[in-house]
């Protein structure tokens, strides 16, 4: 009766010794997949806690529409690409639509992320592509006083166009 008990405990032993190591790469996508998902269901809790903490705040601030004013109707993920040891890129497309409009609007999205802790932040979040209206223009402040620093001013086409 002891035997197969023993011989059990040491298999089970033995296989977890075979568990290939987690790489980088795979911790990124398990971790945007989770960003993508949680987005798309409205779970803007989750996605805030994959945000770097010093960033919670303005990304908060910036995605407050969502849920509210701004219904999402689908994210696809675009894919994931490691740009150094701890920097990656994480793209996806989200399909949008405000509440007192009826247009169907979609807007490409271009997350930075970072390897923090052994776990994946994003640092930064731009609008590469689509209509810009989804995210909010957040206004920097100086971390010392708190006082609002100017924004670079945008690129000006010569169509006259702003970039």
């Amino acid at each position: 009766m002891l035997l197969p008990r023993v011989a059990t405990a040491a298999l089970m032993f033995a296989l977890t010794g075979c568990m290939p190591p987690v790489m980088p790469a795979d911790k990124l996508t398990d971790s945007a997949y989770t960003v993508v998902e949680a987005a798309r269901f409205g779970r803007m809790d989750i996605v805030i806690s994959a945000v770097k903490p010093d960033g919670q705040a303005a990304y908060a601030e910036s995605h407050a529409e969502w849920g509210g004013n701004i219904r999402i109707l689908d994210i696809e993920y675009g894919g994931a690409k490691l740009t150094g040891a701890d920097k990656a890129v994480v793209l996806m497309t989200i399909a949008w639509q405000r509440l007192d409009e009826s247009i169907l609007r979609s807007t490409a999205l271009k997350q930075t992320w970072q390897l923090a802790s052994e776990r994946w932040v994003i640092i930064k979040e731009e609008v590469s592509g689509g209509d810009a209206g989804l995210i909010k223009e957040v206004e920097e402040t100086d971390p010392k006083d708190g006082t609002p620093v100017a924004a670079p001013p945008k690129k000006v086409a010569a169509t006259g166009r702003s970039d």
